[in-house]
């Protein structure tokens, strides 16, 4: 699935990947809805690409037993391999606050 796609066609292709599990599981549509707690015209419109909710995204996939796979979707973005700010937290000052030299000392070139 591309970024570039309509997100209909993308909701389409989603619903068939969906159904396709659910039938290699030999499952019926009812058999999702009741594992879920969600209507069968649910998992229908989902799997036809027609709309859903997130809920009822999530419900599916749970039936489904690919609950996990959420990561998979949307990866937590404060972890990356490649950044390495992702290491060290949050990020840090680059040095402490500005010091003010004493009012006793005057001012000089570096003498």
């Amino acid at each position: 699935m591309s970024s570039g796609k309509p997100i209909s066609v993308l909701a389409k292709e989603l619903g068939e990947r969906l159904s396709s599990y659910r039938l290699s599981r030999n499952l019926r549509q009812q058999d999702v809805a009741e594992r879920g707690g969600i209507s069968r015209g649910a998992v229908a419109r989902i799997e036809a690409g027609e709309g859903g909710t997130i809920d009822s995204l999530l419900r599916i996939m749970q039936a489904l037993d690919i609950g996990d796979r959420v990561e998979i979707l949307l990866p937590d973005a404060s972890l990356s391999p490649l950044d390495p700010r992702s290491e060290i937290g949050p990020r840090q000052r680059a040095r402490s606050g500005h010091t003010e030299k004493s009012a006793e000392e005057p001012w000089s070139w570096g003498e």
